[in-house]
């Protein structure tokens, strides 16, 4: 139990950074994009990060949904990634054609086991809802468009669907072994 655990904390770290990372890529483009009048300024809630303030509501608004979509886009990429792996590159069901063209192509090292795949989706997907829940509040406070939240909301129970279909095919295949 607590191997798992720590595996879990471990896999959480890269998806965690690379939301923020996501949030502030959409956030600084919407801004150029657009060209939004904004300034930085020293110590926002942390003390230690820059505060950065729109100049006008509707501005801020708008680089807060970009940013929002640009978010949401890393959490659906990465979920997408792990749930391909385990769907088709996953140690226990790899269907030998492509186990053999992996390893002609000398890219096996995306075969892993289910431990290893199972442990990444469950963090993507919970990071996934998280958004979800991030956006939806978002929404009701009225920053982020309802378009944003529901496709987020799609994408979030399609993907949940799509990796409990692949557990229920490793629990079929993990009873008829011997």
């Amino acid at each position: 139990m607590t191997k798992s655990i720590v595996k879990l904390l471990d896999e959480a770290i890269i998806p965690a950074i690379a939301l923020i990372v996501g949030k502030m890529i959409g956030l600084f483009l919407a801004s150029v994009f657009f060209k939004l009048n904004f300034t930085i300024e020293q110590g926002g809630v942390l003390k230690f990060l820059p505060a950065i303030h729109f100049n006008d509501v509707s501005g801020y608004i708008l680089a807060e949904n970009y940013s929002n979509l640009a978010m949401l886009c890393v959490a659906a990429l990465g979920t997408i990634f792990v749930i391909v792996r385990a769907h088709f590159f996953n140690q226990s069901h790899i269907h030998p054609y492509v186990q053999t063209k992996l390893i002609h192509f000398n890219i096996e090292s995306l075969i892993a086991p289910s431990y290893d795949l199972y442990h990444q989706a469950a963090i993507w997907l919970t990071y996934l809802w998280l958004v979800v829940g991030f956006l939806v509040a978002s929404t009701i406070f009225g920053i982020t468009f309802f378009q944003i939240s529901a496709v987020a909301f799609i994408i979030a129970a399609n993907f949940s669907w799509i990796l409990a279909l692949d557990v229920q095919r490793e629990v079929e295949i993990s009873r008829l072994k011997p």
